[in-house]
């Protein structure tokens, strides 16, 4: 590349910016080896300027990764092709460029080495990367010693993003970086110390073996090192990084940390009194990450999949020394302001709010004797964290513990909403939320409501919180989606509520805050939990929402978002309504399709509004093949929300959508499955389709195979294909290292329950139309895939869930049904069919226990009874 460096400083000049930064991509792609070289070169060369140094070492990073998983991967693979020769040039370039003069030329040097390095350590491929940049730490020169350290701290992150993708990293390899991070650690220059321990932020994760061993040697030394830099004075940022290990430490070694709690909880306290904020909030941010491990292993011992670990209650020990402590910052509250910067008084809130969920009851009378000391003190900073400490309390103590403190004080705190502290009524307002969230049994609902009506004209912050209120208020109403109650607690409150909550969306104030968002949302629940007395409101309400939405395309510019709240009421309306919006669904359907053209021509491309969309799919739902006129207007907009796969959402809407409009039309459907089922193939095919997508789809040929019914034997050979491409999916080609191996496990079941819900749609479909024997070829692998789900069953019995486990009982049933003895001469020989039903009757709900005594009793009438 000649001229490189004149090129490079010309991509930071306005007038040649976009030439030189064309000019550069062709060269990347029309010779990758040349260009990684040339950049490297110029990355090493010290005759260069400085700038155009660290403009060849960003460009060389972007060429080694990407944010994309697929472009990530196409680019780790491309520099893999690179000759050996040429990528060796580019790692000894830029290892000259880690200790250059200028420091930010060695941190651009440092991304580099650090993107190589996940990409060849993992692979056995550059094993001196790590022992190069400890003889740097060892370095006379503090310069080397900090850039080495910032290096193996980028190196550790993208080292801990592969092991959490399940990928192994060497633990010699670990362990060296660990070696060299601490021993930087203790380094007497400061600006290295703290490299070191930003670096070891990251390499702390990778440290397993050193914190797990049996022998504490090793993670007794990292302790004291890292309790002598929490106590550092005057150097804040190494403090903070400090305890920000700290945290890293609570998250990764919860087991470990008993032995060392007596050291660590006194300096985390002390330095939440004395310490600056921006110090003390990471101390403060250690104790809310023990609250929640403690959550979370008390909430896995309820449910028996603790695994051995336990609670070490360092939350309950810490009670009487925490409560005071967290009460007291409550009251720093520097401002009235409600600018949202997180502060101290904040996060002590927060792990208020934590404790009263990891020791319940026995924090509540703690937390009373602050509230009650300083509900009626003159200073509003006093009165707030008054109402603060009492709201962040709601969860975790019982209902029986709360009914008389919550009976005696609610009168008090109503009274407060008018308190002439903004702050206060706004953290009332939200503190009444939290009671009838937490607590809905004890909230007297007919006494509350009016005085929330009055409360939305206050200010922007108090209002939007006075929506939520009444939001929570409604969700507490027990309401069956399918059949409404006759009437509930806010029957009688719905007119002036839905009336209040219209006029505050109209506010001129009602952009900030989010109080307009925070309206919609409220009527919307509001509606969903109506009882049927309300449904004259509900009907003259649709009027009054068709009407805002006509209003909102008058405008030059149409207000999107705007326009997605109202579908989001107008959703509502019809699931509550049902077949009552029959008469106003040509009008629905016609501002919708609206809404959906409105947001193309906004963002100027061919996508859909997913809130539109989601009101379409309610219609669909409720009218069933009426919808059918509608269709040949909607198709196009469906097809376009298939294909946007980039939006995962809408086009997961889409896509059930379909499958919504094959139940609704049945044969009716039958025009548009052609065009649908390409898209769907396609999106089947394509890499970068969201795998929740591709799941969803499996489910959604059977909703087309049922309404098809004959029709379907045409497609029928390309779906069975891509269903058992699925069905070959195991639990052993995901990552064995949680939480990803998790994410996998729901992924498989969610795709194994898709590819069994086609196989029922289809035989069902085919049955009808007297078609079946199309389908006999296809049995084996039906029957291949679930003896497949019967034998990970029983070799890791959580890695099925029950509904896929119920789908494979269900799919069985119906090829007994539909083949019986021709079928059940075979099945009746089969380990899997025992296994099967051995598993299914564990399920707890009783559809599930219904369906595998159907199975039983369709086996022992076809003659291949199987006992368990």
């Amino acid at each position: 590349m000649a001229g490189l460096t004149e090129l490079l400083l010309a991509t930071l000049e306005p007038n040649s910016r976009a030439q030189a930064e064309a000019q550069i991509k062709q060269a990347e792609q029309a010779n990758v080896e040349q260009y990684f070289t040339a950049l490297a070169q110029e990355l090493g060369n010290a005759q260069k300027p400085t700038i155009a140094r660290q403009l060849s070492g960003l460009l060389l990073k972007n060429g080694l990764a990407a944010k994309d998983p697929k472009r990530d991967l196409e680019l780790k693979q491309r520099w893999g092709n690179i000759p050996v020769n040429s990528r060796n040039l580019v790692k000894e370039a830029t290892t000259t460029a880690l200790i250059a003069t200028e420091l930010d030329v060695g941190k651009a040097a440092a991304q580099v080495l650090a993107k190589i390095g996940a990409i060849e350590i993992p692979e056995g491929q550059w094993d001196g990367l790590v022992p190069l940049l400890l003889q740097h730490v060892t370095n006379t020169d503090p310069r080397a010693r900090q850039v080495s350290l910032i290096t193996l701290g980028y190196l550790c992150e993208e080292l801990v993003m592969l092991q959490e993708e399940g990928k192994a990293i060497n633990e010699g390899i670990a362990n060296n970086v660990l070696t060299a991070v601490v021993q930087g650690m203790r380094d007497p220059d400061v600006p290295t110390k703290l490299e070191a321990t930003r670096a070891f932020y990251h390499a702390v994760v990778l440290a397993q073996r050193n914190f797990r061993n049996e022998n504490p040697q090793e993670r007794d030394f990292i302790m004291e090192v890292l309790h002598e830099l929490c106590k550092m004075q005057g150097a804040e940022m190494v403090q903070i990084a400090a305890f920000e290990c700290l945290v890293q430490i609570a998250t990764e070694y919860y087991d470990f940390l008993l032995a060392y709690i007596n050291i660590i909880g006194p300096l985390t306290w002390e330095t939440i009194r004395s310490q600056p904020e921006k110090v003390a909030i990471p101390a403060m941010e250690f104790w809310s990450t023990i609250c929640d491990e403690e959550i979370d292993l008390l909430e896995m011992a309820a449910c028996g999949q603790a695994g051995g670990r336990q609670c070490l209650n360092l939350t309950q020990q810490a009670l009487p020394h925490l409560v005071p402590l967290l009460t007291e910052t409550l009251t720093k509250q520097q401002s009235e302001e409600d600018d949202d910067t997180w502060n101290l008084a904040m996060a002590a809130g927060t792990c208020l709010g934590l404790v009263a969920q990891v020791t319940g009851d026995n924090c509540v009378d703690l937390v009373l004797g602050f509230v009650s000391s300083n509900f009626e003190n003159q200073a509003w900073t006093y009165r707030e964290a008054a109402v603060l400490a009492y709201g962040s309390i709601m969860e975790g103590p019982s209902s029986e513990k709360m009914r008389p403190v919550v009976e005696q004080s609610l009168s008090h705190l109503v009274n407060r909403l008018d308190d002439p502290s903004v702050a206060v009524r706004d953290t009332l307002a939200w503190t009444l939320g939290r009671i009838a969230m937490f607590h809905p049994t004890i909230v007297p609902t007919k006494a509350l409501a009016p005085i929330l009506g009055r409360k939305l004209t206050d200010v922007p912050r108090v209002a939007s919180n006075i929506c939520w209120c009444i939001q929570v208020l409604a969700e507490s109403q027990e309401v069956d989606f399918i059949e409404a109650p006759p009437t509930t607690d806010l029957s009688e409150f719905f007119p002036a509520f839905a009336e209040g909550l219209l006029m505050v969306s109209a506010r001129p104030d009602c952009m900030e805050k989010n109080l307009r968002m925070s309206a919609y949302n409220a009527l919307s629940v509001l509606v969903a939990h109506s009882g049927n007395d309300c449904n004259g409101h509900l009907e003259q309400l649709t009027q009054e929402m068709l009407k805002h939405l006509a209003t909102s395309f008058q405008t030059p510019d149409p207000e999107c978002e705007l326009q997605g709240y109202i579908c989001g009421v107008l959703t509502s309306i019809i699931q509550r309504l049902r077949g009552r919006v029959q008469p106003a669904a040509d009008q629905m359907m016609e501002q919708c399709l609206k809404v959906i053209q409105a947001y193309k021509q906004v963002k100027q491309a061919d996508v859909i509004q997913e809130e539109a969309l989601l009101t379409i799919s309610a219609l669909v739902n409720v009218l069933g093949a009426h919808f059918e006129k509608y269709m040949p207007h909607f198709e196009a907009h469906l097809r376009v929300g298939l294909q946007n796969h980039e939006d995962v959402t809408v086009c997961l809407i889409s896509t059930r959508l379909v499958g919504d409009c094959c139940t609704a039309l049945q044969t009716r459907v039958a025009p548009y499955c052609e065009n649908f089922l390409q898209i769907l193939y396609t999106n089947l095919q394509n890499q970068a389709v969201d795998r929740r997508i591709k799941a969803t789809i499996m489910s959604v040929f059977g909703d087309i195979a049922m309404a098809v019914a004959g029709d379907f034997d045409k497609y029928l050979a390309p779906v069975v294909q891509m269903l058992t491409q699925a069905s070959a999916t195991t639990i052993q080609e995901g990552p064995q290292q949680q939480p990803a191996a998790e994410e996998w496990f729901e992924y498989l079941n969610s795709l194994r329950q898709g590819v069994l819900e086609a196989y029922t749609g289809i035989i069902h479909g085919l049955r009808d139309a007297n078609k079946l024997h199309l389908f006999k070829e296809h049995v084996s692998d039906v029957i291949k895939l679930v003896a497949l789900i019967a034998d990970d069953k029983t070799a890791l019995d959580s890695a099925v869930s029950d509904s896929t486990m119920r789908a494979a009982v269900e799919v069985i049933g119906d090829l007994v049904m539909v083949f019986q003895q021709e079928l059940t001469q075979y099945l009746s020989g089969a380990p899997f069919v025992r296994q099967l039903i051995t598993f299914a009757s564990r399920i707890q709900d009783p559809k599930g226990q219904k369906t595998v005594m159907w199975l039983s009793a369709l086996l022992q009438k076809f003659g291949g009874a199987v006992t368990n």
